[in-house]
């Protein structure tokens, strides 16, 4: 059953919209924390596709979506212009190991189990733990901003 526009859709991105892809980020992380476990298995076709469109959302839509609510909210109550060039650089990695993950989880599909596995169990680490340490950069500004009170506002053109 498709369910109805999501919050992952927003026009006006929220902290509370956030912390919603932090918890999807979370589960990702575990997911491909136990395909690295399991390695030189792989799940099935099925399963490695939504694998791949899960982690390729999570490198669209949800880093641009936390740079926008960054970047919005007040001055002095967000991170600073180096902060969040700092966590650009990090989503950029971030985007990076996902394409590059994506393309090595296909090319690994239909192989030999031990082709070339110790490669793809270090992109898949590589990945989650990029992720994790986004999430926590994040969710210390996120915090900060609540406790000021602060939300996002109209972003000045």
């Amino acid at each position: 059953m498709l369910a109805g526009p999501s919050r992952l859709d927003a026009a006006e991105p929220t902290l509370d919209t956030l912390e919603e892809d932090h918890a999807i980020q979370r589960a990702l992380c575990r997911d491909i924390e136990a395909l690295a476990d399991g390695l030189p298995k792989l799940p099935p076709l099925p399963e490695v596709r939504r694998l791949c469109d899960r982690v390729m959302r999570v490198a669209g839509a949800h880093l641009v979506r936390a740079e926008l609510v960054f970047e919005r909210l007040p001055a002095g109550q967000g991170p600073s212009d180096a902060e969040l060039e700092t966590l650009r650089e990090m989503h950029a990695l971030d985007a990076t190991h996902a394409d590059d993950l994506v393309m090595a989880l296909w090319d690994h599909v239909g192989r030999e189990p031990e082709a070339h596995v110790g490669q793809l169990a270090y992109m898949l680490r590589c990945f989650f733990d990029g992720c994790r340490r986004a999430i926590a950069l994040k969710e210390s500004w996120i915090a900060a901003a609540r406790r000021a009170g602060a939300e996002p506002g109209v972003r000045p053109d």
